[in-house]
């Protein structure tokens, strides 16, 4: 796959890194030899645009105190729908070991763009989100982050089993209108046809293959693809690494235009498949802004 050609090769471009990445960026962001060999190797020579003419919005905090864990937040600066709308998201960290560190697959039920999740960073980089729009435009935004060790910190999760290994807690962040229907499954009650905030958080290591504490007669094990359907469509898919932090979050946007139930898949490197199916059901207007 040309996905996993593209993550070999950027491990290697890594490793081979010319930036002295523990010194504060004294260049063009664009001008960062990994990236533009990245670039490249992954879009050619196609035109990025950049800055007002970008549609797409990065957000760091840039008070980090913890580089395993470093949330970023990504937003579309136009509207998802059939006719136009970001059809694929590359996260991308210049100075990690792998630095593809997700393709998200986007669709137009997402009613918008918006995708948050906490990363590792080994080495201080930029940070970098860069759409495809469904008409083949690249925009892409960057930032700067100055924490490093995140990839080869201590996790002290190789050793053992976790019973609760895949569990998943889903949440819409506006609304908690949600019960248990008579089989025991979650049912939320949410607006139909405009933009849901979902999060989705797996219990999982995601170990680091570079961890100081790693035993190294077990092989490291971390989620690499994450699944979301709705009415037997896919709302969202992502390829992913141990660049995204331990017990790993995911938030997104979705805009349901009926009832039926989102199913949520995912599968890791050792084989393992979790799944989670949470019904939605149209939310009385009197309860939508509770």
């Amino acid at each position: 796959m040309q996905t996993i050609k593209t993550l070999l090769l950027g491990t290697l471009l890594s490793f081979t890194a010319s930036l002295n990445a523990a010194e504060p960026p004294t260049l063009n962001e664009s001008d960062v030899a990994e990236w533009k060999t990245l670039k490249t190797l992954m879009f050619g020579d196609q035109i990025i645009r950049t800055g007002n003419e970008s549609a797409v919005a990065l957000t760091i905090n840039p008070d980090i105190d913890d580089a395993s864990t470093v949330p970023i937040h990504i937003d579309g600066l136009v509207s998802q729908n059939s006719q136009s709308y970001i059809k694929k998201l590359h996260l991308i960290v210049d100075q990690n070991p792998i630095p593809t560190a997700a393709i998200f697959e986007l669709s137009p039920t997402n009613g918008n763009l918006h995708l948050a999740t906490r990363l590792r960073i080994e080495k201080f980089t930029f940070v970098r989100a860069v759409a495809e729009t469904s008409d083949g435009q690249l925009h892409m935004d960057s930032k700067w982050v100055a924490v490093k060790g995140g990839c080869s910190a201590p996790s002290g999760k190789n050793a053992g089993s976790d019973p609760l290994l895949g569990k998943m807690k889903v949440t819409f962040n506006k609304y908690r209108n949600s019960y248990r229907n008579e089989r025991g499954g979650k049912v939320f009650r949410v607006p139909l046809e405009q933009p849901n905030v979902v999060k989705v958080q797996v219990r999982h290591p995601n170990e680091s293959a570079l961890a100081a504490d790693l035993d190294t007669t077990v092989p490291p094990n971390f989620i690499q693809e994450l699944t979301v359907g709705f009415a037997n469509e896919e709302v969202l898919s992502a390829q992913v690494n141990f660049s995204i932090s331990d017990n790993p979050a995911f938030t997104f946007s979705f805009s349901p235009n009926s009832e039926g139930d989102l199913s949520l898949t995912v599968t890791d490197t050792h084989e393992n498949i979790f799944s989670q199916n949470i019904s939605i059901v149209k939310a009385a207007k009197r309860t939508q802004n509770k």
